[in-house]
């Protein structure tokens, strides 16, 4: 058998994330005082609450759903080992979400149930945990945002109130053209279009059938081919489209037009 193993990352300020595999550690009744924890269940079944209540029994393709405060354990519910990602939300990150939704003052959030097994709300939390280890910026914060909106909307009742701007959508693309040699987060955005993080997301993806980040990652790469066809030195297109190395920008550049930069440079 696999040995055990454990993983931590420190996405940001407010977010931590743990992956653990093969682990048969079984938890005391424990709480978390300021955090929200949300784990997401890959392989075998936990009890929350321990062996006593059944019926809060977190199992493969499911989360589990626990508020600050909430007394919960983490006991295998057999001999077999278990592997679950963990997200810790620090208690003031999920509030000022929830607040960015409704646009708002609002009291903490509360989940009202423990047990989560939306098969689309579940898949979303694979998403962030890959999108967490494996992107950043403004692709990270799109993950968390529209996760995190999700879970709370249906979990915690707080609704997504933004004004109807016909032209969201316009303005938001011509802010995602420019500068693109400088970063700027989803909050950004939100915060000049007027509207929430979550409601600026949900409605460009419905619009446009992409996320933010994808449409400024593909204004970026168009602006490389131009530049590229202009005769500029392949250090300086990246560094003026806003990559963050010569190997990220080769490897974007590939993805979407299936060639180097260099060997789009050779062509006719």
């Amino acid at each position: 058998m696999s040995c055990p193993s454990i993983s931590f990352l420190h996405v940001q300020p407010g977010l931590e994330m743990s992956q653990v595999a093969r682990s048969s550690h079984v938890f005391p009744r424990h709480f978390h005082d300021d955090l929200y924890a949300i784990g997401l269940m890959h392989q075998g079944a936990s009890y929350c609450l321990g062996p006593s209540h059944s019926e809060a029994t977190v199992r493969q393709g499911q989360a589990c759903l626990i508020n600050p405060g909430q007394v919960h354990s983490g006991v295998p519910i057999s001999d077999d080992t278990i592997s679950y990602t963990m997200f810790y939300l620090r208690a003031d990150l999920v509030r000022s979400m929830a607040e960015d939704m409704s646009r708002r003052p609002e009291a903490a959030p509360e989940f009202t149930t423990l047990i989560c097994d939306r098969p689309d709300l579940v898949m979303s939390l694979y998403r962030l945990a890959q999108n967490l280890t494996a992107s950043h910026g403004l692709a990270r914060e799109s993950a968390l945002v529209r996760t995190l909106g999700d879970i709370l909307g249906a979990y915690c009742g707080v609704k997504s109130k933004s004004p109807a701007l016909p032209m969201l959508v316009r303005h938001a693309k011509e802010m995602l053209r420019s500068n693109l040699e400088h970063k700027f987060t989803l909050r950004d955005m939100a915060a000049v279009l007027g509207v929430s993080q979550y409601h600026l997301l949900r409605t460009f993806k419905r619009q446009t059938g992409i996320p933010p980040h994808v449409f400024r990652t593909q204004q970026r790469v168009e602006r490389a081919k131009s530049l590229i066809r202009q005769g500029m030195v392949l250090s300086e297109v990246a560094q003026v489209t806003g990559f963050a190395d010569q190997s990220h920008f080769s490897n974007t550049f590939k993805l979407y037009t299936s060639a180097t930069p260099g060997q789009y440079a050779l062509l006719p």
